[in-house]
């Protein structure tokens, strides 16, 4: 399992945003620790969100019905 404690996000963030505006497909080197690592951090955060969703009125609900 990666060490999250030791995961430079801004490291990570900053070689992602320098092949920004770049051919889509232009690959960015991380290793698998740092890709586990955002991963299991990625979970950690959005488990700790409430399920609750807040909105605000008025609300245009959209979808099919069956």
């Amino acid at each position: 399992m990666a060490d999250t404690d030791k995961l430079n996000l801004d490291n990570i963030i900053a070689r992602l945003l320098e092949v920004r505006g770049s051919k889509p497909g232009k690959n960015v080197q991380l290793t698998e620790n740092e890709i586990k690592g955002l991963c299991i951090k990625s979970r950690e955060i959005f488990l700790s969100q409430p399920i609750l969703l807040e909105l605000e009125a008025p609300l245009k609900i959209c979808g099919e019905f069956f």
